[in-house]
């Protein structure tokens, strides 16, 4: 019985992991909200960012967020 993993151990767990995560997110079907914070917890725990300016998919999520955001404020001032 090894006492410690070696780096090819390790190296083989992290790239299952993020096979396992990629094949999850592609699957189609929605997230248990467990899942999104593994994923999340996946992403920072491996300083993975994005950057703002030319991700689409973050552009996109931030104009979502703004229009939402406008719409409540909308409600509110009953527009």
């Amino acid at each position: 019985m090894r006492n410690k993993a070696d780096i090819e151990s390790l190296n083989g767990l992290h790239d299952r992991m993020a096979i396992y995560f990629t094949d999850l997110l592609d699957g189609g079907e929605r997230l248990a909200p467990g899942e999104i914070t593994a994923v999340l917890k996946f992403l920072k725990d491996n300083e993975i960012t994005a950057d703002i300016v030319e991700s689409k998919p973050m552009a996109n999520l931030i104009q979502n967020f703004i229009d939402q955001e406008e719409s409540v404020m909308d409600e509110l001032r009953g527009h």
